[in-house]
């Protein structure tokens, strides 16, 4: 959903974040407390807080400069972003268009840096069908899907290159039905992160590949798994979320704001984690990410954010909102 605080549907700043949690209900994380400056709970980093930051900076100008209410400003807000945005991306598709810049409130890191670049990602699974047998009467007769994927594993992993930035993860594998019986199926989930659009296309050529020929280049592949089927299915989920000057004049334009208000400043290093950014930023919107509360634990049951933090990022906010909001950072 999103929120417009501008009358007319002109050109807008976008506010960014979620209100999804990754945390099942079964493991009983579910209460918020405060321990003196430290809010503990199940999305109180991520992103809870940030979206509190928003809100309150909102309410703060309406408040103390009402002739400020009506700023171009679209304040969005996904339930998906946890599992990838499958339904939210087609919205930030249409808006991009109409967006002078985007500030998104995952949570701050150490020392306030900025997020300016983000590692994207794809989900990707491989399955092989062979044919079973019995692995003692009839050997002979099976093609063992569990040797073929073994062999295609080995490939994906051997496609990591640190170098660039790029890193595969065969994360799950699961195949056959017993011991004595060759192998009819088996599959491979894996994880794949990049640093640019072209290494993501890479990547995701490589693996559809292997569906017209999966042991291309390999020597000495045992003749009776020529006979393998080959599926590849999944693909990008993220693009990167590369540098642009856009986006570093958008940093350059906040910082002198967050440091007026105490906090620290500066580029924070690539993330391989990707958030809502990367699908706005791939879609040519200036965007700067990172700028939710500091905190700690993330995904984890110990969870916490700094009030002093909250505090200081929401007058942030509230003061570049007020002198910046009209800008356009394209």
């Amino acid at each position: 959903m999103y929120a417009d605080a501008s009358v007319g549907d002109g050109p807008s700043l976008a506010l960014v974040g979620h209100i999804d949690t990754v945390f099942p209900r079964s493991l009983g994380f579910l209460s918020f407390r405060r321990d003196g400056d430290v809010a503990r709970g199940p999305g109180v980093l991520d992103m809870k807080s940030g979206l509190t930051s928003v809100i309150f900076a909102l309410r703060a100008l309406r408040a103390v400069a009402p002739a400020r209410a009506g700023l171009p400003v679209r304040f969005i807000v996904v339930s998906d972003e946890e599992v990838g945005s499958p339904s939210s991306a087609a919205m930030y598709r249409e808006l991009a268009p109409k967006l002078t810049g985007a500030l998104v409130f995952e949570s701050g890191r150490e020392g306030d840096t900025i997020v300016t670049r983000r590692k994207g990602g794809g989900l990707f699974t491989i399955t092989v069908r062979g044919k079973a047998a019995h692995a003692g009467n009839n050997h002979h007769k099976g093609v063992n899907a569990i040797h073929a994927l073994a062999l295609l594993v080995d490939r994906v992993e051997r496609l990591t290159d640190y170098s660039r930035g790029s890193t595969l993860n065969v994360g799950l594998i699961e195949g056959g039905t017993a011991k004595n019986t060759v192998p009819a199926s088996a599959k491979c989930q894996i994880d794949a992160r990049f640093e640019t659009v072209a290494d993501a296309e890479r990547v995701a050529a490589f693996l559809q590949a292997l569906q017209r020929d999966p042991f291309a280049g390999l020597a000495d592949v045992p003749e009776r798994l020529r006979g393998v089927a080959v599926e590849v299915s999944g693909g990008i989920t993220r693009p990167p979320m590369e540098a642009s000057a856009a986006s570093q004049r958008l940093r350059g334009v906040y910082e002198p704001y967050a440091a007026a208000c105490g906090l620290q400043v500066g580029e924070c290093p690539l993330q391989g984690g990707g958030s809502d950014a990367n699908l706005l930023a791939a879609d040519g919107v200036p965007c700067v990410d990172g700028l939710g509360p500091y905190g700690q634990h993330f995904h984890e049951t110990e969870e916490w954010c700094s009030l002093d933090s909250l505090r200081r990022r929401t007058a942030a906010l509230a003061c570049f909102l007020a002198e910046e909001a009209g800008t356009c950072f394209r």
